[in-house]
């Protein structure tokens, strides 16, 4: 039971006088001024209190749903699937709460219990909910963003790297899409998505220009002898159907994310069991075979060298060894 006043007893609950003004004090303890005159303070108290109820009447179920309605469209098509996947997780847990009862503590237990089977996506739904709370009190829903106080999982960067071999160990076993898909993320370095964009009105007589989907980048990729023969090689593809994409489906449309990754699996298993492949390796890799590979730092789009160089250059260093003979111990050390 809350206590009982021993002073200010005229006054309704949660409002004090003090220093010659009147006060509201919020379950968090924060004391907010309402004015001097009782009358006017009395009449920001009932503001104050509607204003509290609105807010306590929407649930995160409300924010998620605005979220999804008014954000998520506005974002690039990888990303809008990537973040309805993560709002189920968010859904199937802070649903039903209110979003200013949601304090770190929460988070971090959702957080400890992702972080058991899947670090990485933890890390990037917390990353969500943050975006989430942003627009909460943008939307005038809370004040503050309990993300904000709340670490990651550290990750460490994939440091596969696809050596020429083990690229022409799956390029031979894949279909002549598969091989034309391959080819041209080595030569551009184009994530996934952006191959499967390409279009016959990206073809210019300057190059490839692409309008990256992710970071919205435009690139020339300039016409290079091996980049000019993967794309005749995709404009002679059979097809039933001659669709607006260089590498289109039987009927003409564009290859799904998930019916192009079917055929990537099976692709690799074969070569798995051939036995020309000992580690697999995702299609994602080869873009960063790409980055490893090319002497152009800007192939990637990158603006930031220090991503580039974290998670893009897997090539093991070239350093050169001590030289023994030029020190002048080393004939003691090696006699």
């Amino acid at each position: 039971m809350p206590k009982k006043r021993t002073t200010d007893k005229d006054l309704p609950e949660r409002m004090y006088r003090k220093h010659g003004a009147f006060y509201f004090v919020d379950r968090s303890g924060k004391w907010v001024r309402l004015g001097a005159n009782k009358a006017d303070a009395i009449m920001n108290y009932g503001k104050m209190l509607q204003d509290i109820k609105t807010v306590r009447s929407v649930t995160m179920q409300q924010l998620f749903d605005r979220y999804e309605r008014e954000v998520i469209p506005n974002k690039a098509p990888r990303t809008q699937q990537d973040n309805l996947e993560q709002l189920k997780k968010l859904r199937f847990a802070f649903n039903e709460m209110h979003p200013a009862d949601i304090k770190p503590l929460h988070i971090y237990a959702y957080m400890d219990e992702r972080g058991k089977v899947a670090k990485v996506r933890a890390n990037r739904e917390k990353a969500l909910l943050s975006n989430v709370f942003s627009f909460a009190i943008r939307w005038g829903t809370v004040e503050v963003n309990p993300c904000q106080q709340v670490k990651g999982f550290t990750e460490k960067p994939r440091d596969r790297y696809v050596t020429d071999a083990e690229f022409w160990a799956v390029h031979d076993c894949g279909s002549k899409l598969i091989q034309i898909a391959m080819r041209l993320a080595w030569i551009t370095g184009l994530r996934q998505g952006d191959i499967l964009d390409l279009t016959y009105q990206d073809i210019t007589d300057q190059g490839l220009m692409v309008l990256t989907a992710k970071t919205g980048k435009r690139l020339l990729f300039e016409w290079t002898p091996d980049l000019r023969g993967a794309i005749d090689d995709a404009r002679g593809l059979p097809r039933k159907v001659r669709g607006m994409h260089l590498l289109c489906t039987e009927s003409g449309g564009r290859y799904t994310r998930t019916g192009f990754a079917s055929m990537w699996k099976r692709t690799v298993q074969k070569a798995m069991d051939k036995g020309t492949l000992t580690e697999s390796f995702t299609f994602h890799d080869l873009r960063a075979k790409a980055g490893s590979d090319s002497q152009d730092d800007h192939l990637l789009g990158h603006a930031d060298q220090r991503m580039l160089n974290r998670v893009y250059k897997r090539k093991p260093a070239h350093v050169t060894p001590v030289h023994l003979s030029n020190m002048p111990s080393a004939k003691s050390a090696t006699d």
